[in-house]
């Protein structure tokens, strides 16, 4: 689902990052795990169970966990274990006042330092985006497109931020894709801001994510009103 740099001591025979590697492969997997409700809202984690089926020592897993309830994804309760945190709409608008000032910096810089070939690629997935009808496929198609806008920032801190934000937006959807029914139109249409990017009008590009993250973030929280959360 995701793939993170890891910067570890530089040493003639690798051993010394070694330890980096296995933990951030743990904090991907478990993390892909939760962002898709595969563990869903409230689970209680079970350290022995995830070690086994993830094929992760326990050091590694504690060290996943950590990270993880440091990104508000699980919640460690003393003496009562690791639960996945629940979706709650209390903490939607912070998020959403965040990731409106993230995404718009991320589409700026994108404009100014993306790659030819990478606004293609943009392009090419607002495309499959747009034309899609299956909200399960269009989830998966706008992760990969904030994504790829990420790294054309060429600004690790800021995609390692907006990654950590966007996760917890992109959790709710994926809720809502596995209890709702009938969530409503699935349709997102990034094209406008892929054209902005590719013509480098950073403006521009600015005011379609803001416009998007807006409009997605109302939507799922009446989704989830609906719902009862």
């Amino acid at each position: 689902m995701r793939s993170v740099k890891v910067v570890g001591d530089s040493t003639a025979d690798g051993e010394a990052s070694a330890p980096n590697l296995l933990s951030a492969s743990a904090y991907n997997a478990l993390c892909s795990r939760l962002v898709r409700c595969e563990i869903m809202p409230g689970e209680r984690l079970s350290e022995p169970e995830l070690r086994s089926s993830l094929g992760f020592g326990a050091s590694p897993m504690r060290e996943a966990i950590r990270r993880l309830a440091f990104e508000r994804l699980v919640v460690v309760y003393p003496r009562s274990g690791t639960y996945a945190t629940d979706i709650a709409l209390k903490n939607s608008r912070s998020v959403t006042e965040l990731r409106l000032e993230l995404e718009a910096l991320a589409a700026v810089l994108a404009c100014r330092r993306g790659s030819d070939a990478e606004k293609r690629h943009l392009l090419a997935l607002a495309e499959q985006q747009a034309e899609t009808t299956n909200l399960q496929e269009c989830i998966d198609l706008d992760a990969a497109f904030h994504r790829a806008m990420y790294a054309m920032t060429r600004n690790e801190h800021l995609s390692a931020t907006a990654e950590i934000h966007f996760n917890l937006a992109l959790r709710q959807w994926y809720f809502c894709s596995k209890v709702v029914k009938s969530p409503g139109g699935t349709a997102v249409d990034h094209r406008p801001l892929a054209e902005a990017i590719v013509r480098q009008d950073a403006e521009a590009a600015a005011e379609h994510i803001r416009e998007h993250v807006l409009h997605d973030s109302q939507k799922v929280v009446r989704i989830l009103t609906d719902y009862g959360l």
